[in-house]
């Protein structure tokens, strides 16, 4: 669907679901969708949205500035990939020997290090783009859930409830997320931001122990915890373009 508004075209994808009010999204690109209970009006959608027209326009604005900031991943020397919210170099080291793709990350501050290199090592028999990239998603849902395990270890005494399960799965749209067991399930590819980052989603999702919601009193519970989480909440939302291996 779509409508002019102030000479500008404004299209979105509409959808909808079993709910009971309406909610606008938009990717980094810029894309909207709007999903909408089963029986609201067409009508009634468009004037909703027509009236959240200059917020849209403003967001797609900031979404393109967001994406002029996208940093280009590539499996070559002079790349780089992020961990604990740094960029770090890629070296591939091409062996025909060696049967798997091996991931080795060298920080000149901890490891036995003549060179003083510091980044990501991989050896590797093959150049080829998937393998390559499923070898280093491997190496980044490990490290995920170690820190993950850790994080929540250091925050559970501010809860009651514990949590009962951790998982690092794919997750297109969500850094984490929980449910009523309590079982945690983490975006695998967030060990990339900085570790005050992490523990702002670690801290965010225990919260939902308490409030199963995003109600003002759940955001105070996270603030008792996390006093800065909003520079945290900020970070992810200019940052988290950057947060992958694509």
């Amino acid at each position: 669907m779509n409508f002019k508004y102030k000479g500008e075209s404004i299209d979105f994808e509409l959808i909808r679901r079993k709910r009971k009010s309406l909610c606008i999204k938009m990717d980094l690109n810029g894309n909207v969708q709007v999903v909408a209970p089963m029986k609201l009006s067409n009508q009634y959608i468009l004037n909703f949205i027509y009236q959240k027209a200059e917020w849209i326009i403003a967001k797609k604005k900031e979404m393109k500035l967001i994406s002029n900031r996208k940093i280009k991943r590539e499996f070559k020397d002079g790349s780089t990939f992020m961990y604990l919210g740094k960029e770090y170099p890629i070296h591939l080291a091409f062996d025909k020997e060696t049967k798997n793709i091996l991931v080795n990350f060298i920080d000149k501050n901890t490891d036995i290090n003549p060179k003083n290199y510091e980044g990501f090592v991989i050896v590797t028999n093959t150049n080829d783009y998937e393998k390559l990239k499923k070898a280093l998603e491997k190496w980044y849902r490990e490290r995920t859930l170690n820190i993950i395990k850790k994080r929540i270890i250091h925050y559970e005494s501010n809860f009651k409830d514990k949590i009962t399960k951790v998982t690092v799965k794919e997750q297109k749209r969500r850094y984490a997320s929980i449910n009523i067991k309590n079982e945690t399930f983490f975006n695998w590819r967030i060990s990339m931001a900085p570790i005050e980052v992490i523990d702002y989603i670690v801290v965010h999702e225990m919260c939902h122990m308490d409030f199963r919601n995003h109600s003002k009193d759940f955001w105070t519970r996270v603030e008792e915890i996390m006093p800065n989480y909003k520079v945290y909440h900020e970070y992810l939302k200019r940052n988290g373009i950057n947060i992958t291996i694509d």
